[in-house]
C-alpha cells in the first residue's frame, strides 16, 4: 500500500502540484445525505457571485448577491461553497474562511424530523471582504484595468510589479 502512495506523489510531483496541493483531495462535493439548511448574507458593500463545487470540482455558479442581500439555500453537509467579487473575480470570505462547509442541522443532530421540503430555520453564513495588504489591494485594482495579465509587461513600472500583476488573480 505504502507504493501506491508512493507512486501517486511522485505523479503529483510530476504534475507539478507543491506538497501541499499532493496531501490534499480535491475540494468537490461527495454525498448528498445530510442536508443543512443556510443563509448566505452579502456583508459587503459588493457584489457577489456565490458559486457550488460540484462533484467534479467545478463552480456552478447559483446567485449573484447585491449588497446586505441574503439567499436561503437547502444544501448538504459535504457540498463546498467559494464565493467570488462579481466584478474582480476576487475571493471573498465566509464566516473568516475561503470555503464555506455547511453543518449539519441542530435538529438533524438531535434526531427531530424537519416537515416539509424547506426548514424554516436557516443557519447564518456571514460574506465579507478579506484583510488585504495595500500592495495585494493595489495589484488588484491595476489589474482589473488590464484586458490580459501578459499586458502588466507592456506598462512602465518596476519589473518586480510587472511581475506581480501578471500573475494576481482578479
Amino acid at each position: 500500500m505504502a507504493a501506491a502512495g508512493q507512486g501517486e506523489q511522485a505523479a503529483a510531483a510530476a504534475e507539478g502540484r507543491s506538497p501541499e496541493q499532493q496531501q490534499k483531495p480535491p475540494l468537490r462535493s461527495i454525498t448528498s445525505q445530510v442536508p443543512s439548511f443556510v443563509r448566505f448574507v452579502n456583508r459587503t458593500q459588493r457584489q457577489v457571485n456565490v458559486f457550488w463545487l460540484d462533484y467534479k470540482g467545478a463552480p456552478q455558479k447559483y446567485k449573484c448577491l447585491n449588497p446586505g442581500e441574503y439567499y436561503n439555500i437547502n444544501t448538504f453537509v459535504t457540498h463546498p461553497w467559494v464565493f467570488r467579487d462579481a466584478e474582480t473575480n476576487a475571493t471573498l470570505l465566509v464566516n473568516s474562511e475561503e470555503v464555506f462547509f455547511p453543518k449539519p442541522h441542530p435538529a438533524l443532530q438531535e434526531g427531530h424530523v424537519l416537515l416539509g421540503p424547506a426548514c424554516p430555520h436557516h443557519m447564518t453564513a456571514l460574506i465579507s471582504i478579506p484583510l488585504y495588504t495595500l500592495r495585494d489591494r493595489a495589484a488588484q485594482v491595476v489589474r482589473s484595468c488590464l484586458r490580459d495579465p501578459e499586458e502588466a509587461y507592456t506598462l512602465d513600472i518596476p519589473q518586480v510589479l510587472m511581475n506581480t500583476l501578471a500573475k494576481v488573480a482578479v
